[in-house]
């Protein structure tokens, strides 16, 4: 159960990742300042800062300049066509939290932008045209880290077990999917509602709910892969 002993867990997660935690709270803190833009040119660094920290630049392709410059045409200039293409699917959700927001009535506007994010092909995000699945939830995350999770390999291990049981495959590639991440979404508004909102903010007070509960599903995949 991910919010099984989360007090330990959030202890362990902050011991051993203090590295994607040094990176999110600068993202997380500009998200709250008010004055950003999530879609907007002077939060892009931001959102590539964090996709290189949480373990994505392999997928960027080479050369700083192309991952932060739009005009260099590289991942950067990518990850802004695609986030202009998004903007109205996302931008009445951007300042929501997972506990207010009725997923069911929001699902097609989220399933389109994480397919519009994960897809492969012509005008990928991954340098090599393949599907972006987990870096299109990183991204999803760091527009609203109020609102969505982080599913990558260690996420699907926690998910895939009772009590949410999402068939994710036991595997290297565990078949993401934008129906698979809405059905993770459910589950973590699930768990929070029924921990108490209050009470959940209280184990780490000033970390967006959804960075929180990263902290919890990387851990308990984690736990489970050992």
């Amino acid at each position: 159960m991910i919010l099984e002993d989360a007090a330990r867990k959030i202890g362990r997660y902050n011991d051993l990742a203090l590295h994607y935690d040094l990176v999110a709270s600068q993202i997380y803190l500009r998200r709250s300042d008010g004055g950003a833009d999530p879609f907007g040119e002077s939060f892009l660094p931001y959102i590539i800062a964090g996709l290189i920290c949480f373990d994505m630049e392999r997928m960027m392709g080479r050369g700083l300049a192309e991952k932060y410059r739009p005009e260099c045409r590289g991942f950067a200039w990518r990850l802004s066509r695609k986030l202009q293409v998004i903007r109205p699917l996302l931008g009445p959700l951007v300042n929501h939290d997972i506990t207010e927001v009725d997923l069911q009535q929001q699902r097609g506007a989220i399933c389109e932008a994480y397919e519009t994010l994960s897809d492969g092909g012509k005008g990928a995000l991954h340098e090599q045209r393949k599907s972006f699945h987990v870096g299109a939830t990183k991204i999803l995350h760091f527009l609203n880290p109020k609102l969505f999770t982080i599913v990558d390999s260690n996420a699907a291990r926690a998910f895939r077990h009772a009590p949410h049981n999402v068939p994710f495959r036991a595997a290297t590639q565990p078949g993401y999917s934008a129906d698979l991440y809405m059905r993770c979404m459910s589950c973590a508004q699930g768990d929070i509602r029924t921990y108490g909102l209050d009470r959940f903010q209280a184990l780490e007070p000033g970390v967006p709910i959804m960075g929180l509960y990263d902290k919890l599903t990387f851990v308990t995949g984690s736990d489970r892969r050992q």
